[in-house]
């Protein structure tokens, strides 16, 4: 027999639904694997992940139980180098993928891209299987366009080995209460044991879920258990048990032997500081972060659906209706009592986005019950499509209405690190060092090797990660360290006009950019400056190794240009370059050396070259003779703004501090603009007490624009105390450009 129309409109609106999950899950594994090879940037995304992997790896070599901090010592790790501050599964899980793979950029996020692919298919398999495909596809979609969840879906750290863990805990107990399979309940304990070994929040969050159970299960009157089947049930919940309580005696008891309880305990402790507010007080000052990671309108939608959850837990009595308020108990708990570290960590909030999305799934099937009631009355055949359909076009226009903020928020994620806007200060990736690191120094050393590293290199975990070596601080380049450290790094804008100068005169510097690089084994020599011949990603690169960085190849021969313009500016002899200048950097150059040589002419026709590139609407003049000519607002995948300078004399030790603020929102956003004004540009890598007369000068600034429009403004600040110098034809703050 042919299907009735009902029967047809169902098929389709079942099979709109599986649409829609492979659809939000073919986003959310790109969002989890996009530049999945590239080098780990500084932030919560690269160095966090990256720091997780380091801790692994010294169990795969020692062959310890233990993670630690012994990051390529040399020797076995000490027991007080142990980190007990949380289970040890995202440890274990990354000790395999290292065990397996090695020492690599992709396996940093490996793990936790293959637990973030499963989310969307988790999310619509555990909602189907009690309300139906399309309530599945709502909740499945629901996840995927909440910000802090695209942005965190590759952090190799504790959130998503939990949530990936919760999840196949709850999807293989509904499929085991439906179907009765042992298989499925073997699924839901590994599930157990991801959560439990992932997080302390994964114990917060199963509890409800085994409480309910085994008040449902033993403490109710019989008819309220009808629907069981009590054995199979009863076996899950007592399995379910041992493996809450086994895990958590087995990580206690691994503190223990390591002589680590103390430790842990004053860890608790120090995140649970924070601020010495109330909580609401706390949510005020977070806001802006709450806003940017979920949107007000999913915040809206899961205060909402949080009391319609309770209630039907109440009224329906089934497992599945613990689902989500077990969620919303272990993020409460989790995000309310470790004030300090909802504080300082962006995504601490995770979990909710997990609670939302089931929420949300709840709300719609109580509002497609409600279209069934009414349908049924009228036309009985087809309560069950319109259902359907209803549950499907109002779960879905949430997600719709999110889709603009989640898709544009994974570059700013990425962009940041993960740090969004760092509380106002200044965010670096440092990925133009790393890159140094990779195509310089490592080909010349050995892995393990210890390296020279000056304050301003901001070495951090991620350096650790791509030079798989300790640092030494030291101040400068020392030819009696380079037998044990052949190699001392730095960053040009990190160091005072006086301290370039002190470090040139003593080593032969390579200057990469803003990196400056000794090898301490070679004598002094001048200056030598290197091309990193920065492009725009092709598109293959764009995927493998993300859109957010230029792609950088090291020159192998000092650039002419490069190197005249340091050598001139630290009094070093050099020849000028010759040969037509090609760039516009190149043509900044030309132009100061035929000012060096006093042809007028010639400078002349170079500074009209480099005019004809700029934006001359911006222009300002400031004291100690400095005049903004223009700006470049270049965009790509790393947007910036080039301000471009000339001097008539000389000035002092500067800074040109660029700031930025959000104006308005942008158009289809829901992220209102954030109050927090950023501070964008660090001190120019020539530093300005070098600069010299009637010279023309770059200031580059990375953008990192958030979603909305935003303005970036500049104003010159000091850097040692000496008055700044002032506009004098105008407001003190230049507007350099918009972004919408």
């Amino acid at each position: 027999m042919k299907p009735g129309r009902s029967g047809v409109a169902a098929s389709a609106v079942d099979r709109i639904a599986r649409a829609t999950v492979f659809l939000a899950s073919g986003w959310f594994l790109f969002a989890a694997a996009w530049g999945m090879v590239g080098i780990p940037s500084a932030g919560h995304l690269g160095a966090g992940s990256a720091a997780t992997i380091m801790a692994s790896e010294p169990m795969v070599l020692w062959k310890v139980a233990y993670p630690s901090w012994a990051w390529y010592t040399g020797a076995p790790p000490a027991r007080e180098l142990y980190i007990c501050h949380h289970p040890f599964g995202t440890f274990y899980l990354s000790a395999v993928f290292v065990w397996i793979f090695g020492h690599h950029d992709f396996v940093v996020h490996l793990p936790t891209v293959l637990m973030s692919a499963a989310i969307p298919p988790l999310l619509y398999g555990i909602a189907r299987e009690r309300w139906g495909a399309p309530v599945g596809a709502v909740a499945a979609a629901a996840y995927v366009v909440v910000p802090i969840a695209v942005g965190f879906s590759n952090y190799t750290n504790l959130e998503t080995m939990c949530i990936f863990g919760v999840l196949l805990f709850f999807w293989g107990h509904s499929r085991h209460m439906t179907t009765g399979a042992p298989r499925y309940m073997v699924a839901s304990l590994v599930g157990l044991v991801f959560a439990c070994s992932a997080d302390w929040v994964g114990y917060l969050i199963v509890a409800p879920l085994i409480v309910w159970a085994f008040v449902r299960a033993f403490a109710l009157p019989a008819r309220f258990t009808a629907r069981l089947r009590f054995e199979s049930y009863a076996r899950w919940w007592g399995l379910s048990t041992g493996v809450v309580a086994g895990t958590l005696v087995l990580w206690l008891g691994l503190f223990y032997l390591a002589d680590q309880i103390a430790a842990w305990l004053t860890q608790g402790v120090a995140r649970g500081g924070g601020q010495a507010a109330s909580l609401t007080q706390a949510l005020q000052a977070r806001k802006d972060w709450i806003d940017f990671s979920f949107t007000p309108l999913a915040i809206f939608l899961g205060k909402v659906a949080a009391p319609v959850a309770c209630v039907r837990l109440l009224v329906l009595r089934r497992d599945e209706e613990a689902y989500a308020p077990s969620l919303l108990f272990g993020a409460v708990v989790q995000y309310a009592a470790f004030k300090n570290g909802a504080d300082i960590h962006i995504f601490w909030p995770h979990y909710f986005a997990a609670y939302y999305a089931l929420a949300l799934a709840q709300l719609v099937d109580t509002i497609a019950l409600g279209v069934r009631w009414t349908v049924h009355r009228l036309a009985p055949a087809r309560a069950g499509v319109f259902a359907g359909a209803a549950a499907l076009a109002i779960g879905l226009a949430p997600s719709v209405a999110m889709a603009h903020d989640g898709v544009l928020s994974l570059w700013v994620w990425r962009r940041t690190g993960g740090r969004y806007d760092e509380k106002g200060n200044l965010i670096r990736s440092q990925v133009d060092m790393h890159q140094v690191i990779e195509q310089v120094v490592l080909p010349n050393t050995v892995r393990g090797t210890p390296i020279d590293t000056h304050e301003s290199a901001g070495w951090g975990w991620d350096h650790v990660w791509k030079y798989e070596g300790q640092a030494t601080p030291a101040g400068v380049p020392s030819a009696g360290n380079a037998s044990a450290h052949p190699f001392w790094l730095g960053r040009g804008t990190g160091m005072s006009a006086d301290f370039e100068k002190k470090v040139a005169a003593t080593a032969h510097v390579r200057i990469y950019g803003d990196v400056w690089l000794v090898d301490q084994r070679e004598p002094f020599a001048p200056v030598d400056a290197y091309s990193t011949s920065e492009r725009e990603p092709t598109a293959i690169e764009w995927l493998l190794f993300g859109g957010t960085e230029r792609m950088r190849t090291v020159g192998r021969q000092p650039d002419p240009w490069l190197t005249w313009e340091w050598r001139t500016h630290l009094n070093q002899t050099v020849a000028p370059p010759t040969g037509e200048p090609k760039t516009i950097d190149e043509l900044r150059i030309a132009h100061n050396v035929a000012v060096a040589r006093g042809d007028d002419a010639q400078a002349m026709r170079w500074a009209e070259r480099i005019q004809a590139q700029l934006d001359r609407t911006v222009s300002a003049r400031y004291e100690q003779g400095i005049s903004l000519i223009g700006v470049r607002v270049i965009g790509g995948v790393e947007p910036r703004i080039e301000s471009w300078f000339e001097v008539s004399g000389p000035v002092g030790d500067l800074s040109f501090d660029v700031r930025s603020t959000v104006e308005a929102r942008s158009r289809w956003s829901l992220i209102p603009p954030t109050t927090t004004d950023r501070q964008m540009a660090y001190p120019p890598t020539l530093a300005t007490k070098l600069w010299r007369a009637n010279f023309i000068y770059k200031v580059e600034t990375t953008m990192n624009h958030r979603i909305g429009r935003e303005r970036y403004y500049g104003q010159w600040v000091s850097r040692d105390g000496s008055p700044a110098p002032k506009r004098i034809d105008g407001p003190q703050q230049t507007t350099l450009a918009v972004a919408p």
